[in-house]
């Protein structure tokens, strides 16, 4: 979107004052750095800004740079990172006054705590970054990021992560098992940004599953990259902004109670006959829909010929793993566009359960998992809100007439029915 200057107008102002930006964390250098014993939280602005000008972190004064921190006030660390005002117009960057906010990639890390020390990996888009945490702080010890190679896929990745890894002390810390891949950014109406990740592989059962990460606007200023100035105007301006929308809020509750109660009024001020003449013409209406339903109900059972999904479900629904009462994943929605072409949705214990099920329907010769135009299969397994959904696309493999003797028993089939 803004990787080149020619793509900004793309998009209406308007448009643009809803995205947050995020750039990538190649551009930036960075350092965490010590706070002094007695510095109060209303002066960590002073002391970023000195230690850029004065400190030596940077080779360029302040007002060239697009710069931002974020503080552990418990730990008594500030990580700072700034990156040239003057390389960002380069890549196409400008005009950040427009956007709703602007952040590093990397800014979903510093939202993150670790039991143990951890190197925690974040891929935005074609850059990897990793991140040195000590236990239970959000301020990482050292960050680096590097880009990828396009060309060269799941490779360029484990190139990238092996590079970032030679960076560090690996004696001090842990590795993550795997690669959070950061997706959606969106504003909550109670004040947080929500940043929502995935894990990019998702196969190790230690991961825990629900990587979003909740930040909290107004701590969030310090961490974006505009002018102080500006910050300050803006924020001013947003909050009596929001101020004005809740009065108005109030008064088109307010209102509408009103239209509420006078409409109430009016409807016990109907005379019966009016009531008859409505009731009537409902009446009329209900042969046209019965009839409507009929013909929806024909188009659907046509649609369906010679398509068995009670037992297409069975011989899927035996792999469930797990036991009868207890399955490692269930099924809420099954849609079959032809005989063998079936489309599932469902909850899964675990990601690794949502797996195994796949690939007993595979090695079992009950089905095979269908591949879209792209090359790629369609499946896609989420996680998130202290649930594990799945979305599978699978070709049914006709069942050799010879093993119909081996069908559940009816008792089986009502256990399918009954879980999914």
């Amino acid at each position: 979107m803004a990787d080149t200057p020619e793509k900004l107008p793309e998009l209406p102002i308007g448009e643009l004052r809803e995205i947050t930006l995020r750039i990538p964390g190649e551009h930036f250098f960075c350092d965490s750095i010590s706070l002094p014993v007695s510095l109060k939280a209303d002066k960590y602005q002073d002391f970023a800004e000195f230690v850029l000008n004065e400190g030596g972190l940077s080779p360029y004064p302040v007002e060239q740079l697009a710069w931002g921190y974020q503080a552990d006030e418990e730990f008594r660390k500030i990580f700072i990172f700034a990156a040239p005002l003057a390389k960002l117009r380069q890549m196409g960057w400008q005009n950040l006054e427009i956007f709703r906010r602007v952040f590093p990639s990397f800014i979903s890390l510093l939202g993150m705590e670790y039991p143990k020390p951890t190197i925690a990996f974040l891929l935005f888009e074609d850059t990897l970054t990793a991140a040195s945490f000590q236990e239970d702080s959000s301020v990482p010890d050292f960050l680096f990021s590097i880009p990828l190679d396009e060309d060269e896929g799941d490779e360029s990745i484990e190139d990238a992560r092996g590079k970032l890894l030679s960076l560090f002390d690996l004696e001090n810390y842990q590795i993550a098992k795997d690669i959070l891949v950061a997706r959606d950014v969106e504003r909550t109406k109670d004040g947080f940004f929500r940043f929502e990740h995935e894990w990019l592989d998702g196969k190790e059962s230690g991961l825990s599953l629900d990587q979003e990460v909740l930040l909290a606007a107004d701590e969030l200023w310090s961490s974006d990259l505009r002018q102080l100035e500006f910050k300050e105007v803006e924020q001013k301006r947003r909050n009596q902004a929001r101020a004005r929308w809740k009065g108005i809020l109030m008064w088109s509750v307010g209102m509408a109670a009103m239209l509420l109660a006078f409409a109430g009024i009016k409807i016990m001020g109907v005379k019966l006959e009016d009531r008859k003449i409505l009731s009537q013409r409902m009446a009329e209406e209900v042969p046209l829909v019965v009839e409507s339903q009929k013909l929806l109900e024909k188009l659907r059972q046509n649609k369906l010929g010679g398509i068995d999904p009670f037992g297409a479900l069975i011989r899927v629904a035996v792999h469930r793993g797990g036991s009868g009462d207890n399955p490692n994943l269930w099924f809420s929605m099954a849609h079959f566009e032809s005989r063998n072409e079936v489309r599932l949705e469902g909850e899964g214990k675990t990601i690794e359960a949502i797996n195994t099920f796949i690939e007993s329907l595979e090695e079992n010769k009950v089905g095979n998992i269908r591949i879209g135009r792209s090359g790629e299969e369609k499946r896609e397994i989420k996680s998130g809100g202290g649930k594990t959904t799945f979305d599978i696309e699978f070709e049914l493999i006709e069942e050799d007439p010879s093993k119909s003797a081996f069908l559940p028993k009816l008792t089986h089939i009502k256990e399918v029915h009954k879980n999914g």
